[in-house]
């Protein structure tokens, strides 16, 4: 696929990890990693950490960073953090609070140059 059939790819729709056991360099950079407790209950406050890139992520100029992030509760939606340009790093930390029980936390980034791309991670939400 020649670079603009990949840049039209990339904005259809949401991108995911093809195979997640072996990502690739572009899914590795792009994928938001979320990090939370595996069992929390209904009413429970606790922290929710995104972080697109690893460390050093590879954002951080005008030309190329991540725009927003969203967290999801499965469908419903949690929060969106706006980030800008060479000032921020794609890396958020949310108190969150869950008024029903769920299965997993989405989080949503979408990158200027690459489109948006979701990372997930299962979690027990107990009445």
């Amino acid at each position: 696929m020649d670079r603009g059939g990949l840049m039209r790819h990339l904005f259809s729709g949401v991108n995911r990890a093809h195979d997640p056991q072996n990502l690739t360099d572009l899914e590795r950079k792009h994928i938001p990693a979320v990090t939370c407790p595996p069992q929390v209950a209904v009413g429970e406050r606790f922290a929710v950490t995104v972080e697109v890139g690893g460390s050093p992520a590879p954002f951080g100029d005008r030309g190329h960073f991540i725009e927003f992030i969203d967290l999801y509760a499965d469908e419903t939606y949690l929060a969106r953090v706006s980030l800008t340009a060479a000032t921020t790093t794609p890396r958020v930390s949310l108190t969150v609070c869950l008024s029903a029980p769920a299965e997993r936390l989405r989080a949503f980034a979408r990158c200027n140059l690459h489109g948006v791309w979701v990372g997930e991670v299962p979690i027990v939400v107990r009445p």
